[in-house]
């Protein structure tokens, strides 16, 4: 059987990141499940989540996409 919470450390690599990065964008999009006392888990639903949020994140914003290099 599955675990059903994963630490960031065995999730990280499965996402290309160190944990130390992984901590830091859980901390700032606050998408993780909490057990105990700042013990950070992740659920599968967890991690889609953050990926999306990543994503997004790193997403050029409207004014970006609309500056022209070549202007």
């Amino acid at each position: 059987m599955s675990q059903i919470f994963r630490t960031p450390e065995q999730v990280a690599p499965e996402l290309g990141m160190r944990p130390t990065e992984l901590r830091r964008y859980v901390r700032e999009s606050g998408i993780c499940t909490r057990l105990s006392k700042n013990r950070i888990m992740l659920h599968d639903d967890d991690v889609t989540r953050l990926v999306t949020w990543v994503r997004e994140r790193n997403a050029p914003t409207l004014e970006e996409k609309e500056l022209d290099p070549f202007a």
